[in-house]
């Protein structure tokens, strides 16, 4: 997300499936982060599943072909929000 603080990040090609991580901040309301990051994951193929929230933490799952899945989470205090995002999908897809 541009203007975002990247934190941590991982990457696992050698795993089955592969699996990526971002951890990031930014000032930006939740809102934003969701929508930033769903029509990023939407435009890869993803499609978003029902619900909004996992306990009391805001998030969106997706899945994609063959059980690929990514997932958003947002937790959001003083006007900075910082999100999770990651997937787990065919070493192939990675880019």
């Amino acid at each position: 997300m541009p203007k975002a603080s990247i934190k941590s990040s991982s990457l696992d090609k050698n795993s089955s499936p592969a699996s990526a991580a971002l951890v990031g901040t930014i000032a930006a309301p939740a809102s934003s982060v969701f929508a930033y990051y769903t029509s990023a994951l939407s435009a890869q193929g993803f499609k978003a599943v029902p619900g909004d929230n996992v306990g009391g933490t805001k998030s969106k799952d997706f899945v994609r072909a063959n059980g690929e899945t990514a997932n958003i989470s947002v937790v959001e205090e003083a006007g900075v929000s910082t999100f999770t995002v990651g997937a787990n999908v065919a070493a192939g897809s990675l880019k």
